[in-house]
């Protein structure tokens, strides 16, 4: 006898933060490297080297602070706990917090607040 469960699909891949990090440091990287190598050869003598090496270097390291701007910036979280209802504010840095009025656990996920018991049985 067959058990008709659904399959569970995976979700693909998301470009979060440690994806957008690695490809801004790896962007840096390249067009720092190709900056150097541009500058040392192409300007030995001449001036085009370092029309086409000097921009390169300095985009090496400015666009990968452009691309992780993100990455810095703390949003706040505001709700109501799941428990007692008692507004909570927080940032979407915080994982976990204790609630001050009940001093019940409350995980917060996805710019929201829940209670713990919900996110252990998802």
């Amino acid at each position: 006898m067959e058990s008709e469960t659904p399959e569970r699909v995976k979700p693909g891949r998301r470009f979060d933060s440690a994806y957008s990090f690695s490809f801004a440091i790896g962007i840096g990287l390249i067009l720092f490297i190709a900056g150097l190598v541009i500058s040392l050869t192409l300007g030995q003598g001449t001036s085009i080297g370092l029309i086409f090496g000097i921009p390169l270097l300095i985009a090496g390291l400015v666009l990968p602070l452009i691309m992780m701007r993100d990455l810095f910036t703390q949003n706040e979280v505001k709700g109501a706990c799941p428990y007692c209802s008692t507004l909570i504010k927080t940032s979407d840095a915080t994982i976990r917090l204790r609630c001050p009025s009940c001093g019940k656990d409350v995980v917060v996920r996805d710019m929201k607040l829940w209670a713990v018991e919900e996110v252990t049985l998802s």
